[in-house]
């Protein structure tokens, strides 16, 4: 399976061949959609051998909505996909030959998870775009989403706006903020985090740290800790209600860390960067003043990797564990625990 979600073989050429909605060891033949120097793309013609671990995809709009890749996987399966990519990319983006990762932990929901949906509405329809594509595939229900959000996606899609836009459907709360779209599997991960840091000490810095969701867990293991937080709102979240030992920075993490970590020693760095990565700038803040340890959450083990090569100089990975935030889609969370060589 190739990141992403896609099948992957080879053409008598030898160029490898992408196609969507295939498992390992599964025969098909296919249809070269798009062309490029080195790979295909191709769909599905006809199976001719399907895979034990093939499942029923719960939604009828399944392979033309852009939104899951792996309703037709067997969740347990969809577990040891992952696993196996994060494994990939530390071997071939992070230079480690054997990387220690852990068993993918399960969604506590494996459907009827996600507390907010990203919908459109074209020419008085409303639904999903497609894959690869901003044509919209109409939809009132979505298998992933809560019972809350998909009432409020079947009467938008009954009562459409007449104008086209995105909209965010959310359950009801007060905070707007970033928080995780899947709450139960946000607490396994939590749970990681504190597991890796259970061994406290004096100060805690943690970049990226939102309205505090990590930081308010693990301030009774630190005598003192330090969040750095761009959003506004986020951070007058993390300030409500903050114990003395709490302190909450408005800002960049560039503009920030540099000055927090030559501060005064700093027993563990928190780091949960978007997709995007840690910037050059947070690297080398890192390594002029390294912490003991550091741990990393992740959304993207390609931009994971290759941090962790970036500080391979002055850190060594210990273990990563993944956990599996977005059933059913190939979107992949993991925290990774490294220390100070």
């Amino acid at each position: 399976m190739g990141f992403g979600g896609a099948g992957v073989g080879r053409l008598a050429d030898g160029r490898v061949c992408f196609v969507p909605f295939t498992l390992p060891g599964e025969r098909a033949v296919v249809r070269v959609v798009r062309q490029k120097k080195s790979f295909v793309e191709a769909e599905v013609v006809r199976m001719s051998q399907v895979s034990i671990h093939r499942a029923v995809p719960r939604c009828p709009v399944f392979g033309r909505c852009g939104g899951c890749a792996y309703q037709h996987v067997s969740y347990p399966q969809q577990l040891s996909i992952k696993t196996d990519q994060v494994r990939d990319s530390l071997r071939r983006m992070g230079g480690i030959p054997e990387p220690d990762v852990r068993p993918m932990l399960a969604s506590p929901q494996e459907w009827g998870y996600r507390n907010r949906l990203a919908v459109h509405v074209q020419d008085g329809k409303v639904g999903f775009f497609g894959r690869k594509s901003n044509r919209l595939v109409p939809a009132s229900a979505c298998p992933i989403g809560s019972e809350s959000v998909n009432a409020r996606l079947a009467e938008l899609a009954a009562n459409p706006p007449r104008d086209d836009r995105r909209i965010t459907l959310r359950e009801s709360t007060d905070f707007h903020g970033f928080s995780q779209v899947n709450a139960a599997a946000a607490e396994v991960l939590a749970g990681v985090v504190e597991r890796m840091l259970e061994a406290g000490g004096d100060h805690l810095v943690d970049a990226y740290c939102g309205a505090g969701f990590f930081s308010k867990r693990l301030a009774g293991k630190f005598h003192r800790v330090t969040g750095i937080e761009w959003s506004p709102g986020a951070v007058r979240a993390a300030q409500a209600g903050a114990g003395p030992n709490e302190e909450y920075l408005e800002g960049a993490v560039e503009t920030h860390l540099s000055q927090v970590l030559s501060g005064s020693p700093v027993a563990a760095l928190l780091v949960d960067p978007p997709a995007e990565g840690l910037s050059a700038e947070v690297i080398g803040a890192i390594l002029a003043s390294p912490p003991s340890q550091i741990v990393y959450v992740s959304c993207d083990p390609p931009t994971l990797a290759r941090d962790i090569k970036r500080l391979a100089g002055r850190f060594s990975l210990a273990h990563v564990q993944p956990v599996d935030m977005f059933p059913q889609t190939a979107e992949i969370e993991s925290v990774a625990f490294l220390t100070r060589v």
